[in-house]
């Protein structure tokens, strides 16, 4: 790093990046007022488009899915590396975006997460074409979309679909999304969410009385749910997250329903965790039925999950032709033939988890470049972010902080403090000409990934 800040091209871009930083906070500030829950990201896109174009990266366009690329062209054979800030918030369109301002504070929800990054973007691509300076590959930068809660990170999965031909390929991905300016997370917190819902044929809670509860069995299963037993190392966590179901107190529910969210640094566990998720759910609905006399359901799976379909199902409980077994349900009226329970799994999301050593290639070209500014690497480990993408599939990968200071993200009371905040982009900039090459200098510059069949 210390060799690259003895080129002129490079100080007059990291001058450039001090100098531009009032423009990009307001930029950040105009984007942190245009809405763009998940899957509703259209407007700001159009905003991000426009000033890809302004910034001077070419074949700036926006994907099928809503992501917005630009590519910065390098000078001959150099990695091909992705720099990414996503443009979705966790909020509803309908949520109040008034920015306020308290001092040096500004609030808005979603003005940190992940607003701030897809500013400095800009910043990055305005500073490199000012000063004129690439490096030996193309650099493309990418707005994307879909990266927040069931958006199950839909953008940056659809940027690496096409890694066996040469123009979908990357050979390395910066993620910018975190509070900490100096932090590095290089660990990928994979994920699996499900929709469980629990179906019956319901009725009047006195004269209905006697039939299977989809309640009642959704509660056996929570409660097997919370007596699981995860690892520590490599840690694996599990919750119930939200509940729904029943109209009235005095009416037996015909249906209700569960998300339930797992997580895993290890890909190993967290299946584990989801075929012990599956066997809790199919006993807790066998047991509320066999509790009114009902006889056992089998499980049946009758789903997948891609990047087109993002809801795979699965069932436990063809009830075709069954019958009640010793069933003993007092005076209840207007019986139906089978008032067993089924239950349905609907796959929200799933996100891969992956592992890299501390002392990688990519880690540690970030702790140079963060060095190089004066800061100190605050080494986070394991998250669940845009690069969980790429470093399942063997890809170097790693999330970095933003510029500024920040806090309460996905809350409405999110706040930013522009402090110092060019330090972020001035990192990212000798991160990103290090990892591509510059000039002679290549001690971090990453492996070219020849794509398959090439």
């Amino acid at each position: 790093m210390d060799k690259l800040l003895k080129y002129n091209g490079v100080q007059e871009a990291l001058k450039f990046l001090r100098e531009d930083d009032e423009r990009t906070l307001q930029e950040h500030l105009e984007m942190c007022q245009i809405p763009a829950p998940s899957y509703e990201e259209g407007e700001k896109a159009e905003y991000v488009r426009k000033k890809m174009v302004d910034a001077g990266l070419s074949d700036v366009h926006v994907d099928e899915v809503g992501n917005v690329l630009g590519t910065w062209k390098g000078t001959g054979n150099g990695p091909r590396i992705m720099v990414a800030g996503h443009t979705d918030t966790v909020f509803p369109r309908e949520t109040d975006l008034t920015l306020k301002k308290e001092g040096e504070r500004y609030s808005c929800p979603g003005i940190g997460d992940d607003t701030r990054a897809v500013a400095e973007l800009l910043s990055l691509a305005r500073a490199m074409n000012a000063a004129g300076i690439r490096g030996e590959g193309d650099i493309v930068f990418c707005a994307n979309v879909c990266e927040e809660g069931l958006g199950d990170l839909r953008g940056i999965k659809h940027v690496f679909k096409n890694m066996a031909n040469t123009e979908g390929h990357y050979d390395g991905f910066v993620s910018i999304d975190d509070k900490n300016t100096s932090g590095i997370i290089y660990q990928a917190v994979g994920s699996e969410r499900y929709l469980v819902t629990f179906h019956g044929t319901g009725g009047h809670s006195f004269t209905g009385f006697g039939i299977p509860n989809p309640i009642h069995a959704m509660g056996r299963a929570i409660a097997k749910i919370s007596d699981f037993q995860t690892p520590k190392n490599p840690k694996t966590t599990f919750s119930v997250g939200v509940v729904n179901g029943g109209t009235s107190v005095n009416v037996i529910a015909a249906e209700c329903s569960m998300l339930v969210d797992m997580r895993s640094v290890d890909a190993g566990e967290l299946e584990k965790l989801s075929a012990k998720l599956h066997q809790a759910i199919e006993e807790a609905v066998n047991e509320e039925n066999a509790r009114w006399g009902y006889g056992t359901l089998s499980s049946e799976s009758t789903g997948t999950l891609d990047d087109n379909n993002m809801t795979a199902k699965s069932s436990v409980g063809d009830t075709a032709g069954a019958v009640p077994v010793n069933a003993d349900n007092g005076d209840r009226e207007n019986s139906a033939e089978d008032d067993r329970i089924t239950v349905t799994f609907e796959q929200k999301g799933r996100r891969p988890a992956g592992t890299q050593e501390k002392s990688c290639q990519i880690v540690q070209a970030a702790n140079a470049a963060n060095q190089a500014i004066g800061m100190e690497t605050l080494y986070i480990g394991a998250a669940s972010t845009d690069a969980n993408i790429p470093i399942s599939l063997g890809i170097p990968a790693i999330t970095v902080g933003w510029g500024g200071k920040g806090g309460g993200e996905h809350t409405i009371h999110e706040w930013y403090e522009s402090v110092e905040s060019w330090k972020g982009p001035q990192r990212d900039l000798l991160l990103l000409l290090a990892l591509s090459g510059y000039e002679n200098i290549r001690e971090y510059q990453l492996p070219r990934i020849n794509p398959k069949g090439k």
